[in-house]
């Protein structure tokens, strides 16, 4: 199964900085391998940067990929909720998780 941290990893292999809030990165495990589709196709161009993570409530939140540059220019990979509330319902969902 595919952590995380390997996803991480292709991401510094070529040379982006993978940007993820602690609670998103709490939230996706069991969904490594989606995301890092998802993250894949992104990249490729091929989809709209929109991930469905699911939540243990049965909901799931939109994720959005989307790249940036540093001020120094360096490439970023960001994954920000698409909603003002998709954090709030993502810290609930893994802290009741827990």
């Amino acid at each position: 199964m595919l952590s995380f941290e390997s996803v991480e990893e292709v991401c510094e292999s070529k040379s982006i900085t993978l940007v993820v809030h602690p609670a998103i990165r709490r939230a996706v495990r069991g969904y490594e391998e989606s995301f890092y589709i998802g993250l894949r196709c992104f990249l490729k161009g091929e989809s709209d940067g929109i991930f469905f993570l699911p939540l243990q409530d049965g909901g799931y939140v939109r994720l959005l990929f989307s790249q940036r540059r540093s001020a120094g220019g360096h490439p970023i990979l960001r994954v920000d909720p698409l909603t003002s509330e998709g954090l709030h319902r993502i810290k609930m969902a893994v802290n009741t998780g827990n």
